[in-house]
């Protein structure tokens, strides 16, 4: 196929060329790739049953030419602030732990540097504006700007604790209140306790699984658990009856803990993973400056859920199964 192309092509060129004649040929200059860096930041606010809060925000700096040059994007300064005056300064970390971002198969993972904060209470609420600033160490700067999603409230949820029970293999449809400035409701959950539950049944069942379930638009805000959530990354290894039982519930003996977060445009314009395109052909970028990349934030609410069947000391019932 590729040969017959060819002379195709070559056929063509010859034609070509004898039409032109004498028309001259404008020479062509290709630019060289240049070697820019790239913010990936995200601020979470943690809603807590309580009503307390707590912050969590990284920002892990690579460069696009990172594949031939394996050194990281070190002595940067790198930090938060919002319009009451409270600063959150960005200290390094283990990039495979705190920058493991949404798309874990990021190619340049092994070769950026990683900045992250932790603070509890945190000292930006929902609604407010955040600023992001990355100093490098040579001098350059790069900024981006994001207004937290508001918070929401889960609706008619019974849980103690943070932990709620399901029946075995029974779904749950999980509500939620609107969050004004949403863009993407995304919720994880991680799996576990599945190869004890499926003993003696000839399926593969990891240790552990990741799953992802997402709505669009700031008013579409519910989601059924398990039964709407599928793998992030299709590129991902996993037994499709696991998933087929999967979509009838949680099988019984497993967990879950399971996050719900209100993502803003930022986020929703940057996200590629998988077959979950939302920004489109291309990444829609909202760091500027002396490189490129995003600034997102996010609200979120994390549950622990489980599915056994009613007894003594269990938590309970998160609700009518969906």
């Amino acid at each position: 196929m590729v040969r017959r192309f060819d002379a195709v092509a070559l056929a063509v060129i010859a034609a070509a060329a004898g039409l032109l004649g004498g028309c001259a040929l404008t020479e062509v200059t290709v630019a060289e790739s240049e070697d820019v860096v790239i913010v990936e930041s995200q601020l979470t606010v943690n809603l807590e049953d309580d009503g307390t809060t707590g912050l969590f925000v990284y920002a892990y700096l690579h460069r696009t030419l990172s594949a031939d040059r394996a050194d990281e994007v070190e002595g940067a300064s790198v930090r938060v602030s919002g319009p009451s005056g409270a600063v959150v300064q960005l200290a390094v970390a283990d990039s495979g732990g705190a920058c493991l971002t949404y798309n874990e198969n990021e190619p340049n993972m092994d070769v950026g540097s990683c900045y992250a904060a932790s603070v509890s209470p945190s000292p930006f609420a929902p609604r407010e504006i955040v600023e992001l600033e990355v100093v490098l160490a040579d001098g350059r700067t790069l900024s981006g700007a994001s207004q937290i999603p508001d918070a929401f409230s889960f609706v008619g949820l019974t849980r103690e604790g943070g932990q709620c029970r399901l029946e075995p293999d029974t779904n749950y449809r999980f509500r939620w209140t609107e969050a004004a400035g949403t863009w993407s409701y995304l919720s994880d959950a991680w799996i576990e306790g599945l190869p004890e539950a499926l003993a003696g049944r000839d399926v593969n069942a990891p240790d552990s699984l990741y799953l992802t379930g997402f709505a669009i638009g700031e008013k579409d805000t519910d989601v059924l658990f398990p039964g709407e959530y599928g793998l992030f990354d299709f590129g991902d290894e996993a037994d499709t009856d696991l998933l087929r039982i999967l979509d009838d519930g949680l099988p019984g003996g497993s967990r879950a803990e399971v996050a719900f977060a209100a993502t803003d445009r930022n986020w929703v314009n940057w996200a590629r993973g998988g077959n979950f395109n939302p920004s489109g052909i291309i990444r829609i970028p909202s760091v500027f400056g002396d490189g490129t990349g995003f600034f997102g934030t996010a609200t979120q609410r994390v549950l622990n859920v489980m599915a056994e069947p009613d007894g003594d000391g269990m938590p309970p019932l998160c609700g009518p199964s969906g």
